[in-house]
């Protein structure tokens, strides 16, 4: 049977939802001494019928400052453009209160976990500037990329060589030969105890699926909206096929996941479609 690390989102969600580990990822990855924390909805506020839904992975407040934590297991082509948008609604939702002056707004620090190439650094930090001087334009928006793709988990020496096998490594016994941290070894044993539980196994089980399938869907998409692009000579086509294809393969996705009995919430929280949209499709 497959042990599920922490690439899976669900064992991700399940593991750093818990304030003791969650405190050990932050200051690992990102140097975050965090002190008080508190866990808020995760799903984007939708005001109006035309705006688009969306799920952080992990939202909170952790002192006094908002945060969105998000795993990325897979390249779909719009990364950027995806934390924009869920950075803008949590800032327009939970930064300032009704009434309160604009001088109140909280800062948003978004902490974003890959595992592809963005760029060739192992870490990335965002922050707006003022163009011609280089200046910080406004200390109130951050945001911090850490590539797993940059760390060899079999450099034994390495800073990140427990952790990263966390990550990486889906061989338990391997895991327990290489955890020696009591830290790491305390996510490990709770790692072991949702892999042997039934219920949260299905989950994580599913959860590989839908990854599964979307991984090769959005290589089709882009794939498909460059070729066309480049065949109608225009940048304008490129646009169009992704967008298009996104569409289509959206409704892909949510059709194999039904057809694999994945559970409709489920594929409702990861494809953004509605569950009466997703029902209507069997």
């Amino acid at each position: 049977m497959k042990f599920y690390n922490l690439m899976n989102y669900h064992l991700f969600k399940r593991i750093f939802t818990e304030e003791k580990y969650l405190k050990i990822l932050l200051k690992t990855f990102f140097y975050v001494d965090a002190y008080n924390i508190k866990y808020l909805n995760p799903e984007l506020v939708i005001n109006n019928k035309q705006e688009k839904a969306g799920i952080v992975d992990i939202l909170l407040e952790i002192d006094g400052e908002i945060v969105i934590l998000e795993l990325q297991n897979i390249d779909e082509h719009n990364f950027k453009e995806r934390l924009l948008f869920y950075s803008s609604n949590v800032i327009s939702n939970h930064c300032l209160k009704e009434g309160e002056s604009y001088s109140n707004l909280k800062s948003i620090k978004v902490y974003a976990i890959i595992n592809y190439e963005l760029s060739k650094e192992l870490e990335q930090t965002i922050r707006l500037k003022v163009e011609e001087t280089n200046d910080l334009f406004l200390n109130k928006l951050e945001y911090k990329i850490f590539d797993l793709t940059k760390i060899d988990e079999n450099d034994k020496k390495g800073k990140y060589y427990e952790i990263i096998n966390l990550f990486k490594n889906n061989n338990l016994e391997k895991l327990k030969e290489i955890i020696e941290n009591e830290e790491y070894k305390e996510i490990l044993e709770k790692m072991e105890i949702y892999n042997k539980n039934e219920e949260e196994y299905q989950k994580m089980e599913d959860i590989y699926k839908m990854m599964m399938n979307e991984k090769l869907d959005y290589e089709s998409i882009y794939k498909g909206g460059v070729d066309a692009g480049f065949n109608q000579g225009k940048a304008l086509g490129l646009s169009q096929g992704i967008s298009e294809g996104k569409k289509n393969q959206t409704i892909n996705i949510a059709k194999n996941m039904l057809e694999e009995k994945v559970d409709v919430d489920l594929i409702s929280k990861y494809t953004n479609l509605s569950i009466e949209e997703i029902k209507a499709l069997r």
